[in-house]
């Protein structure tokens, strides 16, 4: 079986209603529709698999689209990550996916084109804050008694203590590598001082975001 590495989808209003214009969106990728795995899978052609949370398009619709159908992968801060059916105009929250995140690829394209290492790190800190707000959008959910599942109160508290504790570790991780690359020279050191404070935070919401998935 395939291992789905996490492709957060966070929002407290997911899947429900039109999304906003395309000018929008931070990232959109035409794909298009190849089977339905199993209630929870979304196979597209080109190999990519979807695990999603199914709301106002329902499993149902899925099972009745026809190979070859035209979908859109969408991506910004407001929505997360989500499947978009322009023939309704109605989307499906994205758990999980076998292709990398959209912020990851937003940030490997700014890096490729960065003319100077001013770029680079500016790059790396754009990312560092949409996955920022990825994180807090996810641990929102995670306390929240809704979507997807409601978690119990033991569940919560255990979320909440690890949670201060990986703050904790994170200002300490931040304080050793300012420390670390500060002394050290050539300009490289700021992009790689600005990748370990992105990953820090990525890392984390991607943990928290394998709590969502069923």
């Amino acid at each position: 079986m395939r291992i789905f590495g996490i492709f957060l989808l966070a929002g407290t209003a997911l899947g429900v209603g039109v999304p906003a214009g395309a000018n929008e969106w931070l990232y959109r990728e035409e794909v298009r529709y190849m089977s339905r795995h199993d209630p929870s899978i979304i196979r597209l052609k080109g190999g990519q698999g979807l695990r999603v949370k199914y709301a106002a398009i329902t499993w149902k619709d899925v099972s009745g689209w026809k190979a070859d159908r035209r979908l859109t992968l969408a991506y910004k801060p407001e929505t997360g990550s989500i499947l978009l059916d322009p023939a309704t105009g109605k989307y499906i929250s994205i758990l999980s996916s076998t292709k990398m995140h959209p912020i990851d690829i937003l940030l490997r394209k700014e890096s490729d084109k960065a003319p100077n290492t001013l770029a680079s790190v500016n790059a790396q800190v754009k990312a560092g804050e949409l996955w920022d707000k990825e994180l807090n959008r996810v641990y929102k959910l995670l306390l929240e008694d809704a979507w997807p599942r409601k978690f119990t109160r033991q569940e919560k508290d255990a979320l909440i203590s690890s949670q201060r504790k990986w703050i904790q570790f994170r200002d300490a991780q931040l304080a050793a590598s300012g420390v670390v690359y500060g002394k050290r020279n050539g300009t490289v050191q700021k992009i790689n001082a600005a990748f370990q404070a992105t990953d820090l935070t990525r890392s984390q919401a991607l943990r928290l975001g394998s709590f969502l998935v069923p």
